[in-house]
């Protein structure tokens, strides 16, 4: 069992040198995936009536990750006043950070000309949400390297730019949910896909955002807290162990109604996406990943054992690897069939890029894991050099109240 109860271990030159490995075995796998997309233009499994697969799934979930997880941090901070996070700020931003890069990376590689972003910028359609998405994402990197930075130059910098920290904080969690609605709406506004044309779309990423977020900032505490093996740091895993509960328990509540709504007037255009969803192919990434390791095996360790943190970090865990299923079950299955005036285009055309047949390829893994292995490295070289530093440069803050 692991002990979450020990002394925190400010300098943690093996764990790097272990996280460190195994991102750079991670980027050479991949790199091989990434050859293919640049210089041969092998985009995988993708077809024309399935232009979006496993990368856009897997950008979605990072975003959802780093923006659920900062409002988390700001929520239970200002608001619900959970004691003894403040200190893991700078943990919370180097992650985000590390999502975000993750998640332009994966998205980067899903574009037919990824070396034309600069487009965006310099020949901006402000009509698309595409490109206030782009937008959105390089002001928000911008908002988290400057929250990072402070905490660099040390708590000194901190308190004497406070001001300036907190509007930061402020301006970063309207950009956040902006983000998310944005990315909603991206997938809302498309009416010749039925399974996303609706209006609570936004709001679904949203909710599905603060969950996801909230599960990962519980894991980054058990793991990262400067305050381990301090009485607070037990009850602050405890008290973000029942906000989550209640979370995933709104969560799923909130799905459930959203089914509902589609399945009881079972309009084919609307049902077929959620019939591929719980029936289709790959019906055991919902059933079995994420309604029973995602969902149910965490709502049994967090009801029963809610004062046990490996338990807290076992439930978390297991809910924040299975929500990858979550945004991969709502792109995929929304292109995966055609519509019923298209239902012709099916027997009319055979070609493997003319098809509704979608199963991630070997090459569109590799690019995955090389966009974890990128992520897994730039958190792994900030915190043994920025994050690492901090903490020990004042840990008299932390150390005093631990139990020896």
């Amino acid at each position: 069992m692991l002990n979450f109860q020990k002394v925190a271990n400010l300098n943690r030159k093996k764990n790097f040198w272990i996280s460190f490995t195994l991102a750079i075995l991670a980027l050479a796998a991949g790199s091989w995936g990434v050859i293919q997309v640049i210089i041969y233009g092998n985009h995988g499994s993708l077809t024309s009536y399935v232009p979006w697969g496993l990368w856009v799934g897997v950008y979605v979930y990072l975003v959802w990750l780093e923006v659920g997880m900062i409002l988390s941090f700001f929520i239970c901070r200002r608001f619900l006043k959970v004691e003894g996070i403040k200190h893991l700020g700078p943990v919370v931003m180097l992650a985000a950070i590390s999502a975000l890069l993750g998640a332009l990376f994966a998205i980067g590689m899903d574009l037919g000309h990824p070396f034309r972003f600069w487009k965006a910028y310099f020949q901006p359609q402000l009509g698309s949400l595409m490109t206030w998405m782009i937008w959105l994402h390089t002001l928000y990197l911008f908002i988290l390297v400057g929250e990072l930075w402070a905490y660099k130059r040390g708590r000194e910098f901190v308190d004497k730019y406070e001001i300036y920290l907190n509007f930061l904080t402020y301006i970063s969690i309207p950009f956040g949910v902006l983000l998310i609605a944005v990315i909603g709406g991206l997938f809302g506004v498309v009416a010749a896909r039925p399974f996303w044309n609706a209006s609570v779309l936004p709001l679904m990423f949203f909710i599905a955002s603060l969950i996801a977020g909230l599960g990962l900032l519980t894991v980054l505490h058990l793991l990262f807290s400067p305050r381990r093996g301090t009485e607070q740091y037990v009850e602050t895993a405890q008290t973000l162990g029942r906000l989550f509960l209640g979370a995933m328990l709104i969560g799923a509540i909130a799905s459930l109604a959203n089914g509902l709504v589609i399945a009881y007037p079972n309009v084919p255009a609307y049902a077929e996406g959620l019939r591929m969803v719980l029936f289709g192919p790959f019906w055991w990434t919902i059933w079995i990943i994420h309604l029973g390791f995602g969902l149910l095996i965490p709502v049994v360790l967090l009801a029963f054992f809610r004062k046990n943190l490996t338990a807290i970090a076992i439930a978390t865990g297991f809910y924040v690897l299975a929500f990858t299923m979550v945004p991969v079950n709502i792109i995929i299955p929304g292109l995966a069939y055609p519509m019923p005036a298209m239902e012709g285009l099916r027997e009319a055309f055979h070609h493997t890029k003319l098809s509704f047949g979608y199963t991630p390829s070997i090459v569109e893994w590799l690019v995955v894991l090389f966009a974890v292995g990128f992520s897994l490295f730039i958190f792994s070289i900030g915190y043994r050099y920025i994050i690492e530093p901090y903490f020990i440069e004042h840990q008299h803050e932390f150390l005093p109240k631990v139990k020896q």
